[in-house]
């Protein structure tokens, strides 16, 4: 009888500890199951608000996703409302790592015209998001704008409206290709220039003048017929003139005058020489007097000529009024800072005075690279009080750098009158006064045009440096101060949109399953010990 009471009592024993058991056991799975549903819950609502307000943290380096404070100071010049379209859904854009990078640069902007504008300066920036197949009309006008182009469906347009003599007017639609917002170099996307990209666009549609550059031609230059020509030598170099928000135009000058919104000139590599005034006639205008008027006019010329052999009688002598000869029948071999066996590509030495040095200041840990250069020497000192011009030189070789026009001509530095190096790149500037005012012409010389085919390349600061110096020319009232911002290595372009989709469901509902699962296996075992 008394073990009859003993297993009872045991056995009632058993049924209590197995209900506990069930009764804790259960509510570790009903607690767990509450957590991973209120994280999930919470993980949706919180994406929800951040998505629909554009709460993001800028955590990149370079400020990829901040609107910098010169940004907004040009905002000022914008004078009607501006619309940014993307033709696709907004969940495509979110799809897409670049498109987004540009759209929430578009929201930036948006929000600095509205929110941030306390002072109602600012026209709305307004930012829309529409899909062009599904709704295909829509897009029809602007599909017409990029005739001779494919229409594609990342393109962003840009537009807006005015106030005319006749009421409410709209100035002409601006569609942009998506890689347009970014700096490639190697064939590789290294920058995004999106902040400055979109206020070029503002800018031209709030009438301010987009300036010209005109490159040369008739003289063998060998830049094809069109920037995009693939006969074109130096076509990374003409790209930034482009995303400064330059209108590139060629030109012949023998045959017609300079465009009157031409700001800059450029000669470059010309393998015949200018045609200057014949003695004998004094009838019509020479190439070389229709530059000498622009720039008396406030205008500015870049000219690159290398080691041709040849000499240029006439465009020397114009250049010798700003006080630079380019020596085209040497070519310069530096074997201290030789980046080659033959020693004619070579890194340069930066100068440390004037407006020359400014331009490479930031730059100084980088090597500019210069290939198959001739020596630019200065024919007076570096200022002449009695003309107003001032000459400053940017780059110089080692002073045991050598120049040969062959085995037996060659020259040193001090045969052109330094001791310190060859000048390879010199800035001659000449002020005038008129009205009360001061204006500055400049005319830049370099003795080496090969410089500019590494603007493509991150490895060397030769667009960099080239870009700063736009900067220090008063040429034009555009962006050009606003460089694109290095894109660093954090997997934005990398990883596809499937792989994101994947990486989502794995961190939002496969690992949440998996330790509900691992649970549940606990909970079982212990049942069954």
């Amino acid at each position: 009888m008394k073990n009859k009471n003993v297993n009872a009592a045991e056995t009632q024993a058993k049924k209590i500890q197995l209900k506990r058991r069930l009764k804790y056991g259960g509510l570790s799975v009903a607690l767990s199951a509450v957590v991973i549903a209120v994280v999930i819950i919470a993980n949706v609502i919180i994406t929800s608000v951040i998505r629909t307000n554009n709460l993001y943290v800028d955590l990149t380096g370079s400020g990829i996703f901040t609107l910098s404070d010169t940004a907004k100071e040009y905002l000022k010049q914008v004078k009607a409302p501006i619309t940014i379209k993307f033709a696709v859904p907004e969940d495509t854009i979110r799809a897409n790592a670049q498109m987004f990078m540009v759209y929430l640069t578009a929201t930036q902007f948006s929000k600095a015209s509205k929110e941030e504008d306390a002072n109602n300066e600012i026209p709305d920036i307004t930012v829309e998001y529409f899909d062009s197949f599904k709704y295909p009309a829509q897009f029809e006008k602007y599909k017409q704008l990029t005739a001779g182009t494919e229409w594609l469906s990342s393109n962003v347009i840009i537009e807006s409206t005015y106030e005319g003599e006749n009421g409410e007017e709209a100035a002409l639609p601006l569609v942009y290709s998506l890689n347009s917002f970014f700096t490639t170099s190697d064939n590789k996307t290294v920058g995004f220039n999106g902040e400055r990209r979109f206020l070029l666009a503002f800018l031209q549609l709030a009438g301010v003048e987009q300036p010209v550059v005109v490159f040369t031609t008739g003289h063998g230059e060998p830049i094809g017929e069109a920037p995009s020509d693939k006969n074109n030598q130096y076509v990374d170099f003409m790209n930034m003139f482009d995303e400064l928000g330059f209108r590139i135009k060629y030109s012949d000058l023998a045959k017609e005058e300079l465009d009157p919104d031409c700001r800059l000139v450029v000669i470059l590599d010309p393998q015949r020489d200018f045609i200057g005034k014949e003695l004998s006639s004094l009838e019509g205008t020479s190439e070389l007097d229709r530059i000498a008027d622009f720039v008396s006019r406030h205008g500015s010329i870049m000219v690159f000529l290398g080691p041709t052999g040849y000499e240029y009688t006439n465009l020397s002598h114009y250049l010798e009024e700003w006080g630079v000869r380019v020596r085209t029948t040497h070519t310069i071999e530096d074997g201290v800072n030789t980046l080659s066996a033959d020693n004619r590509s070579f890194s340069v030495v930066y100068t440390t005075e004037g407006l020359g040095a400014s331009v490479q200041q930031n730059y100084r840990n980088l090597r500019t690279k210069f290939q198959h250069a001739a020596p630019v020497q200065i024919l007076f000192s570096e200022r002449d009080e009695t003309s107003s011009m001032m000459i400053t030189s940017s780059f110089r070789t080692s002073p045991q750098a050598k120049a040969y026009a062959s085995d037996t001509d060659v020259l040193s530095p001090s045969d052109v009158g330094k001791a310190d190096g060859f000048d390879l790149f010199v800035v001659s500037s000449k002020l005038k006064y008129e009205n009360n005012e001061d204006y500055y012409s400049y005319v830049l010389t370099c003795g080496c045009p090969e410089m500019l085919k590494y603007c493509g390349s991150q490895a060397y600061a030769n667009r960099g440096i080239l870009n700063v110096l736009l900067t220090r020319i008063p040429l034009i009232k555009m962006p050009v101060n606003i460089d694109y911002k290095r894109l660093e290595d954090y997997g934005l372009t990398s990883v596809t949109s499937n792989a994101v989709r994947g990486w989502t469901i794995v961190l939002a509902v496969v690992m949440p399953v998996v330790t509900l699962g691992i649970g549940t296996v606990v909970v079982v075992r212990r049942k069954r010990h």
